[in-house]
């Protein structure tokens, strides 16, 4: 595969990962990470460098993104190409925006009307868990080998990959996972409440057992 040179100096602080070392069958996830990353990249730092990045990382191009599930390998490289590519806290708000749109695809295509309906229309707390139930159960779209679980608590809930698919084998200080990040955030604020925030407050990234998602700011 043609490697391309990237147009600014990679960040450091990632352990090295060679997704073909690795070449057992993997799970496959939905391809919205790939797809709504590239879009951001297209539209902040135009088709040149989104192709670019795209096609090293995945073989896809962006005239001709998948349209089916997808080897978790190839999300996860690609996720971690733009963090070596933009840095830490670019490649976060890159990352967080994509998941921003992943989020908004949900609610137009995928989330039954009626369902977004009765999750706007109880309370809180309710809407929430009804929200997180849908979360869990459809999580094999998005969770590939990992395992996502939900647990509410006084203060909001925690959802809690174990494996996660995106930061497996990658080493940060900080917490990587902010396209779930920005998928969840997007998703409670829009349904359940506008000032909820969703952090990722532990990573498997940092030496974590697990990535560990709080949504706060439920009332």
């Amino acid at each position: 595969m043609p490697i391309v040179e990237p147009t600014t100096t990679p960040a450091d602080s990632f352990g090295a990962y060679d997704i073909g070392e690795l070449r057992a069958p993997a799970a496959r996830i939905g391809p919205n990470t790939i797809i709504e990353l590239a879009h951001v990249l297209r539209d902040r730092y135009g088709e040149h460098l989104a192709g670019a990045l795209l096609f090293e990382s995945t073989g896809y191009a962006l005239t001709a993104l998948p349209g089916a599930m997808v080897d978790e390998r190839e999300a996860q490289t690609f996720v971690r190409l733009v963090m070596t590519q933009f840095g830490e806290r670019v490649g976060a708000r890159v990352l967080h925006e994509a998941g921003h749109r992943a989020a908004e695809y949900l609610m137009t295509h995928r989330i039954p009307r009626g369902t977004l309906w009765v999750i706007r229309t109880v309370p809180a707390r309710a809407g929430l868990s009804l929200l997180l139930k849908a979360v869990q159960a459809n999580a094999w779209t998005f969770a590939g080998s990992g395992e996502l679980s939900v647990q509410s608590h006084a203060r909001g809930a925690d959802l809690t990959f174990h494996s996660c698919a995106m930061c497996r084998d990658l080493q940060s200080d900080r917490p990587v996972c902010d396209f779930y990040a920005g998928t969840f955030e997007h998703l409670v604020r829009t349904l359940v409440a506008p000032r909820a925030r969703v952090a990722e407050v532990e990573c498997q990234a940092q030496g974590g057992h697990c990535c560990r998602f709080e949504v706060t700011g439920i009332k």
